[in-house]
């Protein structure tokens, strides 16, 4: 009898620990799922230039605001310093990062020379599906030049992306995708590129390009392309509106800030 009592203690020990065990992975897992929702939406904001270089990013405000705890912030912030977005000082907290002149050139430089891989990589290799993709992509640019700069300016860069999303290189994208959103914080610290459909009318040139696998064009357009937002990025006049933490959090808030946010143009 004594036998059997042990053997059933021994039995519910285990349950236990294996319920514990669960209990830990679900937490962990929820609390993966909000730092990726807070990630996704700072870094939205930033791509949208709703969110000034040095702003500071205090943990308790964003938790309280997003209603998600300070450990999922805590995260989302040491992932966006990772993808030096974000700058984290001992015992001065984050604020948004401030690349200087030569860090915002050389972001762009070699911007140029990635996405220079990314056409040469897709010419004449597109589906049907995915030009049609990349079209659909050019439309919402057009459709928000005009009444919501800020979601054109995440449009934008979403077709850069794409077109990097499409070569199937995770190493490209690892590279590529972080240059995208820092593009966004030079162009607010050193000038306010013209939000005008000439960049969407390039995209769409990009686009015809590779379709019929001319490499040599597609390249040429893309190198324009990105010359001119390297030149519009150091002489434009600098933006002046600067937005309050509150302020630009409440732009995302409830509004399905699910997809790794682009950045860019």
């Amino acid at each position: 009898m004594k036998a059997f009592k042990s053997d059933l203690d021994e039995r519910r020990r285990a349950t236990g620990y294996v319920l514990l065990a669960m209990r830990t992975i679900d937490d962990m897992a929820s609390r993966k799922n909000e730092a990726n929702l807070v990630y996704d939406m700072l870094t939205r904001a930033i791509i949208e230039q709703a969110l000034a270089p040095e702003t500071k990013l205090p943990e308790e405000a964003i938790s309280k605001q997003l209603n998600v705890s300070r450990h999922a912030v805590r995260l989302a912030l040491q992932m966006l310093a990772t993808d030096e977005l974000v700058e984290i000082r001992q015992n001065k907290g984050a604020t948004v990062a401030k690349p200087g002149i030569e860090q915002g050139r050389d972001i762009l430089r070699m911007r140029m020379e990635l996405e220079d891989v990314v056409v040469r990589t897709l010419a004449g290799k597109l589906t049907a599906l995915q030009v049609e993709e990349l079209r659909k992509s050019v439309e919402l640019e057009h459709a928000y030049v005009e009444k919501d700069p800020a979601s054109y300016k995440g449009q934008t860069c979403s077709f850069h992306r794409t077109l990097a999303r499409m070569t199937n290189s995770k190493l490209l994208s690892k590279y590529l995708d972080p240059l995208l959103t820092q593009s966004s914080l030079v162009f607010y610290i050193y000038g306010r590129p013209h939000w005008t459909k000439c960049n969407s009318d390039e995209h769409a040139e990009i686009i015809d390009a590779l379709e019929i696998g001319d490499i040599e064009r597609a390249q040429s357009i893309m190198r324009m392309h990105l010359e001119a937002i390297y030149e519009r990025a150091f002489s434009d006049d600098k933006i002046s509106d600067v937005n309050s933490l509150h302020d630009a959090l409440n732009r995302y808030i409830g509004s399905g800030v699910r997809p790794k946010a682009d950045a860019g143009v």
